[in-house]
């Protein structure tokens, strides 16, 4: 019994940090299916979920040597790229929610709100980052698990054909078996599926404070008084619309703002909102402007002053 476990003990050590992961979750996995048939109570729930974990776990151990790779590479080109690519699609991603975002808190187009898409941009950025890595993570997992079923069916002819060499006297080494490598696929898969899942629930389910906000950041960003615009009435904020529409903010008695939207009239509106003078008259208008300064009327007495008193002291 001494013997098998050192045995055991020897050969568990001759595994990496992933591996011993994924063993520790399959022997979870076994236990927990053991219990349920020996008690009567079904814990598969719970052991698949700590399994799942274990999974993960040996998955991210797995990763360690190449993220540590990536930040050694991190100066050169061939490195920086692909990162700056993911960085541009996250941008496009949070971009796209942002828009789905204001067209269901203002039941408006969100073309036209430039700002409020931009400032909610910035807040789905870190949330598009999940999906950008779910995608990732999903074709890893994709390859991982075809290099897998295309490899270890000839592991395994290979296996049985050095076992034949050796029954008839010839030398030939077999390496480790990376049957190991299914389960980082499932790793990948695991994580793929978790951040998804995150992604959809903080893209999909806006709550009322979020809506709020939302409103708030389009009336103080892309809402603005023009008085002198057509149609536009008193204590209104407006933002224009296509097709000839108007978007309007208008506070209440109460203190609360609604917004709307109406047709701008049909006739045919010519107001003179402001005019610009010609070339001489502008910069005769702003040399008496100067003149008139309290600034330069101070400097002028100032050296007057100074020069009288130079005449007397002479």
């Amino acid at each position: 019994m001494i013997a098998l476990k050192a045995k055991l003990l020897a050969k568990f050590q001759q595994y990496s940090v992933s591996q011993r992961f994924y063993l520790a979750s399959v022997v979870t996995y076994l236990i927990t299916i053991a219990a349920s048939q020996y008690t009567g109570i079904s814990a598969l729930t719970i052991g698949t979920t700590v399994a799942a974990a274990l999974i993960i776990c040996g998955f991210i151990a797995w990763c360690i040597p190449f993220a540590r790779w990536l930040h050694t590479a991190w100066d050169k080109p061939f490195a920086k790229t692909p990162i700056i690519i993911m960085h541009l699609l996250a941008l496009l991603i949070s971009t796209a929610c942002a828009r789905f975002a204001v067209a269901e808190t203002l039941g408006l187009p969100p073309q036209s709100f430039d700002l409020t898409v931009g400032f909610l941009a910035l807040l789905f950025y870190i949330p598009s980052w999940l999906l950008v890595v779910a995608i990732l993570l999903g074709l890893t997992a994709m390859l991982i698990m075809v290099i897998a079923m295309i490899s270890l069916p000839f592991e395994a002819a290979w296996q049985h054909m050095t076992r034949l060499a050796a029954l008839l006297g010839f030398q030939a080494k077999f390496k480790q078996s990376r049957s190991m490598i299914m389960f980082h696929g499932a790793g990948a898969l695991i994580i793929s599926v978790l951040f998804t899942m995150s992604y959809d629930y903080l893209t999909d389910n806006f709550s009322p404070a979020f809506k709020a906000v939302t409103k708030v950041i389009a009336l103080r960003s892309d809402f603005h008084k023009a008085p002198n615009y057509p149609d536009v009435r008193t204590g209104e904020y407006v933002h224009p619309l296509e097709n000839g529409f108007i978007a309007y903010a208008r506070e209440q008695e109460d203190k609360s703002v609604i917004i709307g939207v109406r047709l701008q009239p049909a006739e045919n509106y010519d107001v003179v909102v402001s005019t610009i003078p010609p070339l001489k008259v502008a910069m005769t208008t702003m040399a008496e402007h100067v003149k008139q300064s309290p600034a330069l009327i101070w400097l002028l007495s100032s050296a007057a002053s100074e020069t009288k008193s130079d005449s007397i002291l002479r």
